[in-house]
């Protein structure tokens, strides 16, 4: 029997990877597979879907876990065993009763492992014994092999109307029954996973080994959300066979194939592009896009067509490279701001970094209009300004930048850019455009859109009376092919200078004026009225304009907007100032953190320009310096707190959690699952509010007050202005290991640096957080990757002796690495060390074949070859 198969034994405990994990009964589960404990039962469903905790659920309840056998599918050990045909007869010989034998995630067989693993189930069963397996669909080859199998699918581990109802709160379960609630809204890794838990449940899934055809049609439905199947074949293949296996290997997709759409939970932008980022050049060589820039544009421009430009603008954002992303940015600018959607694109245009691609003033102009639109006229006339001086940009984009110059700015500057635009809308009839929407007017090339916007400025400020010259220029048909967009800002402007009482007429001219006005009232409510639920900005603007114009009786006879129009421009007012304010809350706090890190942290150089403007003084809070590694070490300023403050566990627990998360918000339900997994909701949530109450004293001054730790409604974090981490020092010195150049002496001091300040674990005393237990080993595993990088960049840089160093301090840390060993030999070659160098290879092949029963690797026998068979030329 080999010690993989050996270890594989329960021996009445849960296996090791599975002790902390959080447990859902699902005894209507378990009762179908006890019905059938004859044949042989799959469960198979993507990751997610609770395989692994219903497989471990009944080897509890039927078991105890004696009498149990649990193989690890993914392990090589696995196959090496299945090849050797030993699986059965090491089974029975360890344990000669009937007993349940458990393959979680089979991998992918080839038609003879297949027949091979088929083969021993059916001698397990025929010898009494149970078997269960579990895989995803793309694994599930067992179908022509085991007839008289169980499977539970994807859809059978959906939760029961009682499971969902058991997670949902009052108010949900009061305003929609279970009956109604979809299966995309079932699926038990969404439902019973922590809040914010999309991203990994979305990783996980879709770490699945799927066909390229499959990962495009899945991953353009997780971008779009919810469509038809047709639009996911403008994309690439997805005919009858694969929405067929989608929609039932898949239940997250939400297909309805006679109906032939699909409507996906509603996954952040950020959790789908996590999880599809990685494949982005697969799925796009699959598609019928270019690139993965254009893929990825082509799913902004669709959900653009839908009205959701912020999804679509955090989507460039996270998948496109940074020129795709200024292109993009900058050919839909007025789109964008026609669904009101200003502050996702500002926050597009600020990843672009704080230099603007050269040479795209139109991307400029977008956003100096946004600033704008948002409040901050300083920023946006600097920016209008300067392109309306730039000689080489178009003639448009100059113009419609001096058009913000006059219509936001003051003085001298506002003079010159009347007179630059006036030059660049050239001789044209100034008089009004508005008269001609009646007519209407189609979306025409750009010049429709400036040049009527150009002259209706300048006929506001030449001419008092224009509403009478404007209807005029209408009755003669001048003007007509201004573009629709430019219309409606025309009017609003109009009707926002008729309000203020600056756009009269004399008492000769009432009535003309008056026939203008019908006109702008009637395209107007014709706009509001075609928009058929679509946000518009532009509209909107001329709609709340006509609304002031009616409220102070300058028309009489316009009948008031239906609701739903007044409903609609009531929205969009609340959206913009929802937008406006949240842009200034976030400026705001920007500058509260540059003047605080000015004063905690001061920098000759920095001169106190970073300093508030308005002579406040904020007050000299200590700063608060939390060591994780080798052990908790807490100190506030120079002064260590006193250890005694964290006698309790879960108090170093959660301050050891937040410090993990680097200052951002931790939701609180999240943090109460992860230090109380086995607990109920409500008596966690009491036990967090205690803990919280601790650690809020522990690290409170000798005022009382803590301004470190900071609590939301639902959430808490560390004020990452005022905290200093020896995790954040470790990221930095790990990427200064792969990507730096330290120098001469930088090498030596990275290495005293690793040697004392990172050599023991993160938080060692630390056993039953399974968080922590995991960050630990993500730390290690980081550390190791680094110093392996950065021996293998030392000797190739004819650094050997600086390379073993950090070799071998690699292997100190993890003698399970096959790539420390490798680094280790070439290092000990390059110094010349082929005897050490031959031990290093035959210590790491006896860990290899005895731990893992797997060869060493290509690249490890060729170091070896290259140390026998180098020949010393004989003098």
């Amino acid at each position: 029997m080999t010690g993989f198969l050996k270890q594989s034994s329960c021996k009445g405990h849960r296996p090791n990877h599975l002790a902390s994990r959080r447990h859902y009964p699902r005894p209507d589960l378990i009762a179908r597979l006890l019905r059938e404990r004859h044949v042989a039962r799959f469960l198979v469903a993507p990751e997610g879907f609770g395989k692994t905790g219903l497989a471990m659920e009944y080897a509890d309840v039927v078991f105890s876990f004696d009498h149990v056998f649990w193989i690890n599918g993914k392990s090589p050990c696995f196959l090496r065993d299945l090849d050797r045909g030993i699986i059965v007869s090491s089974l029975t010989a360890a344990d000669a009763t009937s007993f349940l034998a458990v393959v979680e995630d089979v991998p992918p067989l080839d038609a003879a492992r297949a027949a091979a693993l088929s083969g021993v189930f059916d001698e397990l069963l025929g010898r009494g014994c149970e078997v269960l397996a579990t895989c995803a669909p793309s694994c599930d080859a067992y179908g022509p092999l085991q007839h008289d199998r169980l499977k539970l699918s994807a859809a059978d581990l959906l939760l029961a109307d009682a499971e969902l109802d058991a997670a949902r709160p009052a108010d949900d379960r009061a305003a929609r029954p279970a009956a109604a609630v979809p299966p995309t809204e079932r699926v038990p890794g969404l439902v019973w996973g922590p809040v914010g838990g999309e991203g990994s449940f979305l990783e996980d899934a879709l770490r699945e080994e799927l066909p390229a055809d499959l990962l495009l049609a899945m991953a353009t439905m997780l971008v779009l959300g919810r469509g038809s199947l047709s639009d996911v074949e403008a994309f690439g293949p997805c005919g009858e066979d694969l929405a067929a296996l989608m929609a039932t290997g898949y239940p997250y997709l939400g297909i309805d194939r006679r109906c032939e759409r699909f409507e996906t939970p509603c996954f952040p932008v950020e959790a789908v592009a996590g999880a599809v980022g990685g494949k982005l050049d697969v799925l796009a060589a699959r598609s019928h896009l270019a690139d993965r820039d254009a893929l990825a544009g082509r799913w902004a421009d669709v959900l653009l067509s839908r009205a959701q430009g912020e999804r679509a603008c955090d989507l460039v954002a996270a998948l496109c490279s940074r020129g795709a992303r200024a292109a993009w940015l900058a050919e839909r600018s007025r789109t964008l701001m026609r669904q009101a959607c200003v502050l996702p694109a500002h926050r597009l245009h600020a990843s672009l970094g704080p230099s603007v691609p050269s040479g795209n003033a139109q991307l400029e102009l977008g956003e100096a209009v946004r600033l704008a639109v948002l409040g901050d006229l300083d920023a946006a006339l600097a920016a209008a300004r300067r392109i309306a001086s730039d000689l080489g940009a178009p003639a448009g984009i100059r113009a419609l930048a001096a058009l913000v110059v006059v219509r936001e700015g003051k003085g001298s500057a506002r003079k010159r850019a009347r007179e630059e635009l006036a030059r660049l809308a050239g001789p044209g009839d100034t008089a009004d455009v508005v008269g001609t929407a009646g007519r209407g007017g189609a979306v025409r090339p750009d010049p429709a859109f400036w040049r009527p916007l150009a002259q209706a400025q300048l006929a506001l400020l030449d001419d008092p009376a224009w509403l009478v010259h404007g209807a005029a220029a209408a009755a003669e048909g001048r003007l007509s092919t201004a573009d629709g967009d430019a219309l409606a800002l025309a009017a609003a402007w109009a009707l926002a200078e008729v309000a203020e009482g600056r756009g009269g007429v004399g008492a000769a001219d009432a009535e003309q004026g008056a026939a203008a006005l019908s006109r702008i009232d009637r395209y107007v409510r014709k706009r509001l009225a075609g928009l058929e639920g679509q946000g518009d900005l532009f509209a909107a603007a001329a709609g709340l304009a006509l609304e002031r114009v009616r409220e102070r009786g300058i028309l009489p006879a316009s009948p008031a907007l239906r609701a739903a129009e007044a409903l609609a421009l009531h929205r969009a007012e609340m959206e913009l100032f929802s937008q406006r304010r949240a842009f200034e809350r976030s400026a705001r706090e920007s500058a509260e953190r540059r003047a605080e890190r000015a004063v905690t942290r001061p920098d000759a150089y920095l001169d106190g320009r970073y300093l508030p403007k308005e002579g406040r003084a904020p007050t000299m809070v200590p700063l608060l310096t939390v060591n994780l590694f080798g052990g908790l070490d807490v100190r506030i300023g120079d002064t260590p707190v006193d250890p005694g403050r964290f006698r309790r566990q879960k108090v170093k627990t959660l301050l050891t959690l937040l410090v993990l998360n680097r200052g951002r918000e931790f939701p609180r339900d999240r943090l109460v699952g992860i230090m109380w997994p086995e607990s109920e909701t409500d008596s966690a949530r009491k036990n967090f509010y205690s803990v919280w109450s601790h650690l809020r004293r522990a690290l409170s001054g000798p005022s009382g007050a803590c301004p470190y730790l900071v609590r939301q409604q639902n959430g808490c974090r560390l004020d990452e202005r005022l905290i200093v981490t020896d995790v954040a020092r470790f990221d930095t010195v790990c990427r200064m290991l792969l990507f730096g150049q330290p120098g001469a002496d930088g090498w030596a001091q990275l290495y005293a640096e690793i040697d004392e300040a990172f050599a023991d674990d993160l938080m060692p005393s630390e056993q039953d957080n399974e968080f922590v237990v995991q960050a630990r080993k993500d730390r290690r595993m980081q550390l190791v990757d680094a110093l392996v990088a950065a021996a293998d960049r030392l000797v190739a840089a004819d650094d050997a002796q600086e390379g073993l160093w950090f070799a071998r301090a690699a292997l100190r840390r993890d003698r399970t690495r096959e790539d420390a060993y490798t680094a280790l030999m070439r290092a000990q070659i390059a110094a010349g060390q082929r005897t050490a160098a031959l031990e290093t290879y035959f210590e790491c092949r006896r860990f290899l074949t005895t731990e893992l029963g797997i060869d060493p690797s290509l690249a490890t026998m060729e170091l070896y070859r290259s140390i026998i068979e180098t020949e010393e030329l004989l003098e």
